[in-house]
């Protein structure tokens, strides 16, 4: 997973993401001051684990970070290119001219 963090609320807690994508190099980092605190851990273990990520996700989608589940994880947003759904593989230069179809010899 991409996202990691280093703290605990209630307090500064820094968070660390990097973009899953192939080669992408891209990575963010960013604080938010938590002031409630977590989830007693013996009644919910969970809740515990995932509360400080819980008050990051609204600050990761205002930056243009979008998580893909199925195991793609986290994308920057040049990676995404859109919101719909992941970029393609292969991006072409739009001003680049199109490919011209071949005709095959006939046999």
């Amino acid at each position: 997973m991409s996202l990691m963090s280093d703290g605990k609320a209630p307090g500064p807690v820094r968070f660390y993401l990097r973009c899953d994508r192939g080669d992408c190099e891209a990575r963010a980092v960013f604080e938010l001051v938590i002031t409630e605190p977590g989830p007693d851990i013996e009644q919910d273990l969970m809740g515990h684990i995932l509360h400080e990520s819980e008050k990051a996700v609204p600050h990761i989608d205002a930056m243009g970070w979008r998580f893909y589940p199925g195991g793609l994880g986290y994308w920057c947003p040049r990676c995404t290119g859109h919101r719909t759904g992941p970029a393609p593989l292969v991006v072409r230069d739009e001003k680049a001219p199109g490919q011209r179809a071949r005709r095959r010899r006939p046999k």
